[in-house]
């Protein structure tokens, strides 16, 4: 149990809790606790898949605390462009804990999704989100005379090409779960009572697979997607042996030839 995030096991699932005061308005404090919880649960043989959730009913994160991170840097300070760009470097590096995870992560958004609730969800490998006519998902920050600093302009256009992701984060768009799953930004969009069962199946499946070898073409996916082909396929290549070594990979290939469903270990 943490200030801002809990962590609860339930086999081979861990689901990672926000419940920061405000509707999870993103500070170093949330940011703290979510890279300390995805670097645990990245090294725990038990973990299999994680989910990231809210604790708070219609709402998975509102953004930036507006207050906490407008004071901590006097604007008039000669440097102060300096310490900020230092103060949301650190935010991001925080972010990029939970996309280097080297397990399935699955963002249940039940609500609001904004700015760095957007970020935090682009940072996970599968969003499920609620379509209940009023939650939104968007990088809402132009609207406030700033942009994204976590990597909304990075992961957003990455994710569904800049021809989308650009007039969304110029004009602050904030879209339905079924608008955002019909431009790729969420992979679900699920009626209000269903995001739960939704979220458990996928969880479920990802947690019966050989996550050992998921975690390895992630981590290839990601390092080499914007190398030159012939060192991502260099990546390709490392991660390939890896994974041919595993148990899992002898698990696999058993069970294939005895046409009997394998039984992964995750290692």
């Amino acid at each position: 149990m943490g200030e801002t995030v809990d962590v609860r096991k339930e086999g081979g699932v861990a689901r990672v809790v926000m419940h920061r005061k405000g509707n999870n308005s993103i500070a170093p404090d949330l940011t703290g606790e979510l890279r300390a919880a995805f670097e645990a649960l990245g090294k725990d043989p038990e973990a299999r898949v994680v989910v990231l959730a809210s604790e708070y009913e219609r709402y998975f994160s509102v953004g930036a605390d507006l207050t906490a991170m407008g004071g901590s840097v006097d604007r008039d300070a000669p440097d102060a462009e300096d310490r900020m760009t230092e103060m949301i470097s650190g935010l991001a590096r925080d972010f990029a804990a939970i996309e280097a995870c080297p397990k399935p992560v699955i963002a249940a958004i039940n609500g609001h999704a904004l700015g760095g609730g957007c970020e935090l969800a682009l940072c996970c490998d599968y969003r499920i989100m609620v379509e209940d006519g009023r939650s939104k998902i968007g990088q809402s920050e132009t609207a406030l005379g700033i942009i994204p600093g976590a990597g909304g302009t990075q992961r957003l256009p990455r994710l569904i090409g800049k021809a989308r992701a650009l007039p969304m984060i110029l004009e602050s768009t904030r879209l339905s779960a079924r608008e955002a799953e019909a431009v790729g930004l969420v992979n679900q969009a699920v009626e209000p009572g269903g995001l739960d069962a939704a979220v458990d199946e996928l969880a479920g499946r990802l947690a019966k697979a050989a996550t050992y070898a998921l975690g390895l073409a992630k981590d290839a996916i990601n390092r080499g997607l914007d190398l030159p082909l012939e060192e991502a396929m260099k990546i390709e290549a490392r991660n390939f042996a890896k994974a041919s070594l595993s148990e899992d990979a002898v698990i696999g290939v058993i069970g294939f030839l005895q046409k009997q469903e394998a039984e992964f270990k995750g290692r």
